[in-house]
């Protein structure tokens, strides 16, 4: 018997920033989907954000919830919430407790109230918040397997899409109701020290591919944004590659010491060197090159963009006063509670401005300092940069190092993987303070090996040879 290829499944896409990226393209219809996670994990926002997407494209929503208060306490928590619609209910999204028809019949009486409602309402989405106090009324797994079966070809017979909250543990041993359903989405709390990420794994999807592993989300004015983990996406752009041409580093002493002019057009250019040895005014140099149509982004986590405009004219570096003006867009990232994964989703998404060309990072202690960096740091740097490169742009990485040759937790292997050329900085201090320069890495075109000394003059940093005296 030879097999035919199906027809592709109809989806029900959210809308929900991440989650049809992380879900293969939205939830599947006719699908039945359990969201667990412990109390305060974001299922009740989770649930309720995808019904209202929902109902504002026009579908019908059916919301069991299996407690005897009234729903008025959940439509205050949502109304801080830019999706919730009061206007929609309860035409649209139509509440109602399951909690009598369990006392009074058990889970045969939940299903007989289910259908009914979903028939009724003609439901795109039914959700049943609370499978938990289903689990705790079944007689047996058998029970509750049936219970989830009914719930399944009724789904089936009418092409509605099912969401079964539950508030067990997110790591808890397999139960029989998981073995039934299309997919289970597991949402956590994670602990790192005093702070705490939010996340949410696909760990069951019948019949789409999904980004697998742990994904940050935030729950906001908005309701729930998903962060999916960079390195697990393949993005479908093609890497456009490092070229041999170079890109002005803003210094024509430094333009110099490299056969191609400067840094390595579309590749990525690391700045190592301690507080204070001049990576950020390299990068001001660098900034300060820009142009309307060829613009740089500065993503920073140090300094303030008035503040570094504020360096740049005192040190004489932009005198046509090119960093004040929408040559160059400036995003400052304070230190706080960042996700990895949001940082990289907010530079990548503005380096994805064709107009963009220019990219400056400064610098990577910002994202050693995000909670999840000791889980992830290099895999997480090298994906980064892979993007950049992928779409092209020249970028300025600053690094930090803690003490001369010992770059912030970036071992030699992210190194490697992230950096096309690398240029090392060092402040020596006999007698008088120097600041010296040299390329330890070079891969697209020759360069000057020697130390030079950086000084700096009425226009900013100028490359001198050293004094003799001068060591590292």
């Amino acid at each position: 018997m030879t097999l035919q290829r199906n027809e592709p499944l109809n989806r029900i896409t959210t809308g929900i920033q991440g989650f049809d990226e992380i879900t293969g393209g939205g939830l599947l219809k006719s699908g039945v989907y359990i969201l667990q996670g412990a109390p305060g994990a974001g299922k009740t926002i989770l649930a309720n954000q995808i019904a209202y997407r929902h109902a504002a494209g026009g579908g019908n929503v059916v919301y069991v919830t299996m407690l005897a208060e009234s729903h008025a306490r959940l439509f205050q928590h949502m109304q801080a919430f830019s999706f919730f619609d009061p206007a929609l209910v309860p035409d649209k999204v139509f509440y109602i407790s399951g909690f009598n028809a369990l006392r009074a019949e058990g889970l045969p009486g939940v299903i007989k109230l289910l259908r009914s409602e979903m028939r009724a309402h003609k439901a795109g989405i039914l959700v049943l918040d609370g499978l938990v106090m289903a689990a705790s009324a079944a007689a047996s797994d058998e029970a509750l397997k049936l219970f989830v079966s009914d719930i399944q070809a009724h789904s089936t017979l009418t092409g509605c899409t099912s969401l079964l909250l539950t508030s067990d543990d997110a790591d808890k041993p397999v139960s029989a109701e998981q073995t039934m359903v299309d997919g289970i989405l597991l949402l956590r709390e994670r602990p790192f020290g005093p702070r705490r990420e939010r996340n949410i794994e696909v760990v069951k999807f019948r019949g789409s591919p999904t980004l697998r592993g742990n994904h940050a989300f935030r729950i906001g004015p908005d309701g729930i944004v998903i962060y999916p983990r960079l390195e697990s996406m393949r993005p479908d752009l093609p890497m456009r590659g490092v070229l041999p041409e170079g890109v002005s580093t803003g210094i024509p002493q430094l333009d110099r010491m490299f056969s191609n002019g400067g840094f390595p057009k579309g590749g990525i250019s690391a700045v190592s060197g301690c507080s204070g040895s001049g990576k950020t005014t390299l990068a001001l140099h660098f900034a300060a090159q820009a142009t309307p149509d060829e613009r740089c982004l500065f993503f920073g986590f140090y300094e303030s963009p008035a503040f570094l405009q504020q360096i740049a004219k005192v040190q004489g570096i932009d005198p046509r006063g090119v960093l004040s003006t929408e040559a160059v867009e400036y995003i400052w990232v304070p230190f706080g509670e960042n996700v990895l994964d949001e940082i990289a989703s907010r530079l990548l998404r503005r380096a994805s401005d064709p107009k963009v060309t220019r990219v400056v990072i400064d610098g990577s202690g910002g994202f050693v300092g995000a909670p999840a960096w000791e889980d992830r740091g290099g895999a997480f740097l090298a994906a980064l940069t892979n993007e950049l490169r992928r779409l092209g742009v020249t970028t300025l990485l600053a690094i930090e190092e803690q003490e001369p040759g010992r770059p912030r937790r970036l071992d030699t292997a992210t190194m490697s993987a992230v950096a096309d050329l690398i240029v090392n900085l060092r402040i020596t201090t006999k007698a008088e303070v120097h600041r010296l320069a040299w390329v330890g890495k070079s891969r697209n075109s020759k360069s000057d090996l020697r130390v030079r000394e950086l000084v700096l003059g009425t226009s900013g940093i100028e490359v001198r040879e050293p004094s003799p005296d001068v060591t590292l």
